[in-house]
């Protein structure tokens, strides 16, 4: 029972679009068999031309065509090949900019690194003994510390 309601739509919907398919190639008929669209019709100079008239028009019409392209492209005042080549030219500084920047912030980031190395180097220096004096070496151990506790 369920089956046979959608199987029954789908007969009534390609029912319908046979009597549509079919109403259209009627009416079609009846449009084309009315209407009588010839050559001779739709350009009647062209039916008395000979084959050397028509390539001398077709010639006239192509050089028509260029001369218009050619006004147009000159209003138009526009020369894409430059046009391409300054976006161009303006992308590839734009990324030399960034590299630069880029190499500038590393070296500014190696240069504080070093300086925070030097700086730790001197206060690891300084703390091992006191300024300027120098244990002896009964006041040091074998292994460089202090044996006795300074006065």
């Amino acid at each position: 029972m369920a089956l046979t309601i959608p199987k029954q739509v789908l007969q009534g919907l390609k029912s319908i679009a046979d009597e549509t398919v079919e109403q259209g190639s009627e009416e079609i008929k009846k449009v084309v068999g009315l209407s009588s669209y010839k050559k001779i019709d739709l350009m009647p100079d062209v039916a008395d031309l000979s084959d050397e008239q028509k390539q001398v028009l077709e010639s006239q019409d192509k050089e028509k065509t260029s001369q218009q392209t050619d006004q147009i492209r000159q209003e138009m005042g526009r020369d894409l090949g430059g046009e391409m080549k300054v976006i161009r030219d303006q992308k590839q500084e734009e990324e030399d900019r960034k590299e630069q920047e880029f190499l500038e912030k590393i070296k500014a980031q190696r240069q504080v690194e070093q300086e925070e190395r030097n700086s730790l180097a001197m206060a690891n220096q300084g703390s091992a003994f006191a300024r300027g004096k120098k244990p002896s070496a009964s006041e040091m151990t074998a292994t460089g510390e202090f044996s006795k506790k300074k006065d």
